[in-house]
């Protein structure tokens, strides 16, 4: 397997139960409908092998701007049910079973890496109107996603984008599931539990880094020390690893790994996405997930008017890219 420079950041194995307490209650307020000017038809469609549906969708609009490459400001709309058409199922064993909440975990992502984290209200009042997620458990472990996915992505887009992202969620399910927030509000963090010490966070950071880079490990942690005076070392096994990725009772690892691919991706770092594109199989993702997720990436960044940077950039750059031929 190519190895790459850098280092890139997943999570361990895992598929717990929820240790979080459920739903109970079987009150619900039904979502709001979206303002007259949210909702469009979207027209176009990708270039891509994977074609987004074409149907009448819920869309919000937006005016664009790009994190990483200029282009010029305009208005823009999300049509979410075209992205989640990017991950419906035609091909059984390529897609896993959590395929149906990966597209909106991904979403999440993205959303915070194109700068548009404010749109994360949006996405709630979408999926929370999607008949299969009517009933209190499934909107209760929808909401766990987005919020655990908001909280992932933060190591790559910037704590503050998240916390952004994690208020606007907050303000979408409180004005529409008001008995839903206030079950979120009484969830206890699953990182500050007393049952995990501290020297038990770094073993499992410690595994986790470990399990990715195999034989390289010592090498690769001679570098981080010699390059910060071993604090980039520290802060990423005790913190990035110990601490935030390598849990995985909410979001697991294959999609933990995929979210940081996807984020490398709309921020234009071609040697930090190839790192994670590996490490993403190395998890468990097949190609068909890492080609819908690059379909998912580029889809995402026409609709808000961001440049796709494997695709328009200069040829130069265009060649760091591709390692994506492999599964587009």
């Amino acid at each position: 397997m190519p190895q790459t420079k850098g280092f890139t950041i997943f999570a361990r194995a895992s598929t717990p139960t929820s240790p979080y307490k459920t739903y109970s209650t079987s009150i619900r307020m039904p979502s709001p409908p979206p303002s007259d000017d949210e909702q469009s038809i979207a027209s176009g469609s990708s270039n891509n092998s994977i074609k987004p549906s074409s149907a009448t969708t819920s869309t919000t609009t937006v005016s664009s701007t790009s994190p990483g490459v200029n282009t010029p400001s305009r208005k823009s709309r999300i049509d979410f049910s075209r992205l989640e058409n990017i991950f419906a199922p035609d091909d059984q064993s390529e897609l896993p079973s959590t395929a149906l909440s990966l597209w909106y975990i991904l979403t999440t992502a993205l959303l915070l890496a194109f700068h548009k984290e404010k749109l994360i209200g949006e996405l709630w009042t979408y999926l929370s109107s999607r008949p299969e997620l009517q009933s209190d458990e499934d909107l209760l472990s929808t909401a766990r996603h987005v919020r655990e996915a908001c909280l992932k992505a933060s190591t790559l887009v910037g704590f503050p984008r998240a916390i952004n992202a994690l208020l606007a969620l907050q303000t979408a399910i409180s004005s529409s599931h008001p008995i839903l927030s206030a079950t979120l509000s009484r969830d206890e963090s699953l990182r500050s539990s007393a049952l995990l010490s501290p020297a038990e966070k770094f073993s499992r950071g410690m595994a986790l880094f470990s399990r990715i880079y195999d034989k390289h490990t010592p090498r690769v942690i001679s570098t981080m020390s010699a390059c910060s005076g071993g604090d980039l070392t520290h802060f990423a096994i005790h913190s990035i690893y110990g601490e935030l990725l390598a849990e995985s009772a909410v979001i697991g690892d294959m999609e933990t790994g995929v979210l940081e691919f996807v984020c490398c991706l709309a921020d234009g770092v071609a040697p930090q996405a190839k790192g994670h594109f590996y490490g993403s199989r190395n998890l468990g993702a097949t190609d068909g997930v890492l080609r819908r997720s690059v379909v998912l990436t580029g889809e995402t960044a026409r609709m808000l008017g961001v440049g796709v940077p494997w695709e328009d950039g200069e040829e130069e750059e265009r060649g760091e890219w591709r390692f994506l031929e492999r599964v587009v």
